[in-house]
């Protein structure tokens, strides 16, 4: 049987597809391998959501052509860059919407594909010393208890165990819950539409069952993903109110929390959300505003009107003052001005967030967003960084720079709900 080695880099949606092509193998009676020098097949799921995160999926690539191993390329880049992928590789590939083809590559009558994960798949090293070293000092007692208090007793008591900075640094898995694939957006920056479609809801029954097994397992946390939440049920006559309703309803001592929901989902459920929100059950949302200048978003084709977004979301902090609120922000999109940008500090400043991601704008090649003139130099968006993270620090939140993705994770213990 041949042994097969997965290896993602890219969103926790893309390591919930990685993981359920790892069931859908086992269940066909592959063996995966967790050192790649052994494997016969290697699949590695892609991203290519940037120019430069697009370019550090083609450097793997092109690391993966040198094992004596068959290659896979999955996930977004054959979708997004197929000019480029083919000018390093001609092998199989395949795109995230298209995810069931793996059945055609890997046929078994034994396995279902159609069953979704609900962990995320974390890598091996690539690097067998580097593991060999890894495994010794993970036997290393005393380095252990460092770890563990750090984690656990300065990190978790700060910030709280749901927050960013905890979760950036835990292994404990919580359960993830994918309500549906797709997305019915057209931000001017995005080309990932072209790797995952149009939205695509699971069955709110099936759901249901998914969060109950959980429940089974031991889980207390779940986490509603999808690559657009509040779209959920537009599809299949039911919407993401009446979802949460069902799942706020289950019994127990459980939380939620609730991924990539867009500002104007919240806008146009503000009343059922509110109400929902005062369950306390669900504890954490993510909603990326991305700029907090109107005039930007309209060129990024998002919801463009921050009082209405602001309202929203003060009105579900005022529900339950202990929800932790994250957001995005993309810095130095094509013409934000210093007074765009200094909307944006003022705008995360009201709205009282608990935290977020700063990222650097890298407009992806094919998009509108390529077209917008002028750009910002490279030069002004490191300077307007080290800006965010003063004004960021003069309003109370620790900033942490995370140098491989080019972004600031902003955190304030105030606002956490540990």
């Amino acid at each position: 049987m041949k042994k097969i080695f997965i290896y993602r880099y890219g969103c926790d949606r893309r390591a919930l597809d990685a993981n359920k092509v790892k069931n859908y193998l086992i269940q066909a009676n592959y063996e995966i391998v967790d050192i790649i020098e052994d494997a016969d097949i290697i699949i590695f799921f892609s991203c290519a959501v940037y120019d430069s995160i697009t370019e550090e999926s083609l450097k793997i690539i092109k690391q993966f052509q040198e094992y004596d191993a068959e290659l896979i390329v999955a996930g977004c880049l054959p979708a997004i860059e197929k000019e480029k992928l083919t000018e390093i590789f001609n092998g199989k590939t395949i795109i995230t919407k298209n995810l069931d083809e793996i059945k055609q590559i890997f046929p078994s009558d034994n396995a279902d594909i159609t069953t979704d994960a609900n962990n995320v798949f974390h890598n091996t090293s690539l690097n067998k010393p580097i593991r060999e070293i890894k495994y010794l000092f993970q036997r290393i007692k005393i380095i252990e208890k460092i770890y563990s208090k750090i984690k656990n007793h300065i990190l978790r008591n700060l910030y709280g165990e749901h927050s960013l900075m905890y979760r950036y640094i835990d292994k404990k898995p919580f359960f993830h819950i994918r309500i549906s694939n797709g997305c019915l957006g057209n931000c001017s920056y995005c080309a990932i539409r072209k790797a995952i479609g149009k939205i695509k809801s699971k069955p709110l029954n099936q759901i249901i069952n998914e969060f109950n097994e959980g429940l089974k397992k031991g889980y207390d946390h779940f986490v509603i993903e999808s690559d657009d939440t509040g779209a959920y049920g537009s599809d299949i006559n039911s919407s993401f109110p009446e979802l949460l309703n069902k799942l706020t309803e289950i019994p127990g001592e459980h939380s939620i929390s609730i991924r990539s929901l867009n500002p104007k989902w919240i806008i146009r459920n503000i009343n059922e959300l509110e109400q929902l929100i005062k369950t306390k059950k669900i504890i954490s949302i993510e909603s990326a505003i991305q700029s907090g200048s109107n005039r930007i978003l309209k060129l990024m084709r998002r919801f463009a009107d921050t009082k209405k977004i602001k309202e929203s979301y003060l009105r579900l902090l005022n529900a339950y003052p202990k929800l932790s609120l994250t957001t995005h922000y993309i810095l130095g999109f094509p013409t934000e001005t210093e007074e765009d940008f200094l909307e944006t500090m003022k705008f995360i400043k009201d709205n009282c967030f608990s935290g977020g991601y700063i990222y650097s704008c890298s407009t992806k090649t094919g998009t509108d967003a390529e077209k917008i003139r002028p750009k910002i130099s490279e030069d002004l968006k490191r300077k307007r960084f080290r800006k965010a993270k003063k004004i960021l620090k003069n309003y109370g939140y620790d900033v942490i720079y995370i140098p491989l993705f080019d972004l600031f994770i902003f955190e304030n213990s105030r606002y956490q709900n540990g």
